[in-house]
């Protein structure tokens, strides 16, 4: 008995303290919460009773799709929410088997609350021009496409669209994945677009898309004709057939700074990378079969997954980071002969770097060659020091690599890297400090250990309500339940 006393006093201390936050702050902290469970925060008490009504984030991704009783609890939260209050951010995926009608409803009624980031997966096509909006900025629509014909006359105007992100469903597990184009008047009324990915969707031809800078294509083919993305400073590539012509389409991004590759098991045969200012550079491949060939002054930054032969000339690097490639795939000790092209052509050809860092594996791979080593001239000139991963001692590192690594570079060291980020633990006495002195990380990771807080009381408070009635009488339950009753019929 004294136990439960205590737990509801420590309870209501906790309530009390996040109850005398202003309710932006309660809505900032709900937004890391599901809408169900910021729902339930009415259970509390009748601070909370209505706060959920006047959330402007919802999200309904955690629900179980075509379960009517999710069905229905979409339709309560749309219905009986504060009508005045904005929508500024709505997640609707899965759609949990609602109808077409019902999607579009939801999706119309948020725009017409002006809601900014939209992230929505239909169980079926929707036409582009039911998002019609002029608050929208950010729009993620995962959904089965249709062919550019049925698409185009239902094209959708976003001015101030600043992401769009779009994934295309229609495929098969065993048939070729298609790929649908998006019509060229999807795109030309986005003025504002800044960050574009497409997944199994393909970009038309001859667009012009002069505010965009961060670019993601993943298992896309690419336009027939050059891009003309001039502010383009980003581009990552997943699983995309590269044209023969790919020099082409790199020199003619002139503000391109990022550029991550991944050419999966796709075998290029030769992948040129042409580039007047591009400065980090990311090749993701398994493969040994195709040669890269970089050509980028201004290049500081090198990443590379996977060993693979490769010319690289014309910059002077400051980090260079190699990665063996994903183990999960690979047998690493059957594989190690794949590293030949790293000691043949990629560490000679980066040999100007200042900070070289390696995995584990890679290190496994030099120890299995140190015959090899032997005999090799380090081709770091340039060295500072060498980032030995997480859980590498200096002392397995045998003398033959060692010195191939460090050999050039006589005033080089080895330093740990740290992989485990420090955690902060939040009291509940910075609950009064003032919400704008924190920054933008310390809010976020406070309101997560606020959100955690709010979940904990609702099941306290629900096990509490639990007790009180098992404690009840048959009799009484019996006569609560008959007065339901004739109350639900009168």
């Amino acid at each position: 008995m004294e136990d439960q006393r205590m737990n509801k006093k420590a309870r209501s201390e906790d309530e009390d303290k996040i109850s005398n936050l202003s309710d932006d702050v309660i809505h900032q902290i709900m937004s890391l919460l599901d809408t169900r469970t910021a729902v339930q925060t009415s259970i509390l008490s009748k601070r909370w009773k209505l706060v959920w009504t006047t959330l402007p984030f919802l999200s309904f991704d955690g629900l179980v799709k075509g379960c009517k009783k999710e069905s229905k609890f979409l339709k309560h939260v749309f219905s009986s929410r504060n009508h005045q209050c904005l929508i500024l951010n709505l997640d609707l995926y899965p759609t949990h088997g609602l109808s077409l009608g019902r999607t579009n409803k939801f999706v119309k009624y948020a725009i017409a609350h002006n809601v900014v980031r939209l992230n929505v997966q239909p169980d079926e096509y929707c036409s582009l021009s039911v998002f019609n909006s002029n608050s929208l900025k950010e729009l993620k629509l995962t959904m089965r496409f249709k062919s550019e014909e049925v698409m185009r006359p239902h094209c959708w105007n976003l001015p101030n669209l600043t992401t769009l992100i779009c994934e295309c469903t229609n495929y098969h597990h065993n048939v070729p994945r298609q790929r649908y184009k998006l019509p060229r008047s999807c795109l030309i009324h986005l003025s504002a677009l800044t960050n574009l990915r497409l997944s199994r969707c393909e970009l038309p031809d001859l667009i012009s898309l002069p505010s965009l800078t961060t670019l993601y294509l993943e298992s896309c083919n690419f336009p027939n004709t050059v891009w003309d993305f001039p502010a383009l400073s980003t581009v990552e590539l997943v699983a995309v057939v590269l044209p023969r012509n790919m020099r082409d389409y790199f020199l003619a991004l002139a503000s391109l700074r990022n550029l991550t590759i991944d050419l999966g098991s796709w075998h290029p045969g030769c992948c040129e990378i042409s580039s007047a200012r591009l400065m980090n550079l990311k090749i993701i491949y398994p493969q040994s079969e195709a040669k890269i060939m970089v050509q980028a002054p201004k290049l500081r930054n090198f990443e590379a997954v996977g060993f693979f032969p490769m010319t690289f000339g014309g910059s002077e690097l400051e980090n260079v980071d190699i990665k063996f490639w994903d183990c999960t795939r690979y047998s690493c000790e059957s594989q190690f002969w794949r590293t030949n092209p790293l000691f043949e052509t990629m560490f000679p050809l980066l040999g100007s770097t200042k900070i070289l860092s390696l995995d584990l594996l890679t290190l496994q791979a030099l120890s299995e060659h140190s015959a090899i080593l032997e005999d090799l001239d380090s081709p770091f000139y340039n060295l500072k020091y060498i980032k030995l991963p997480h859980g590498c001692e200096e002392s397995c590192i045998s003398s033959s690599v060692r010195q191939y690594l460090l050999g050039g570079s006589p005033n080089a060291t080895f330093v740990k890297s740290s992989s485990q980020m420090q955690k902060v633990n939040y009291k509940i006495c910075r609950l009064f400090m003032p919400m704008q002195c924190l920054s933008a990380e310390s809010f976020r990771n406070m309101g997560t250990s606020l959100a955690a807080m709010l979940v904990t009381m609702i099941k306290k408070a629900r096990m509490e309500d639990e007790d009180r009635i098992s404690k009840l009488s048959d009799d009484a339950l019996h006569g609560y339940f008959f007065r339901s009753l004739n109350q639900r019929s009168l």
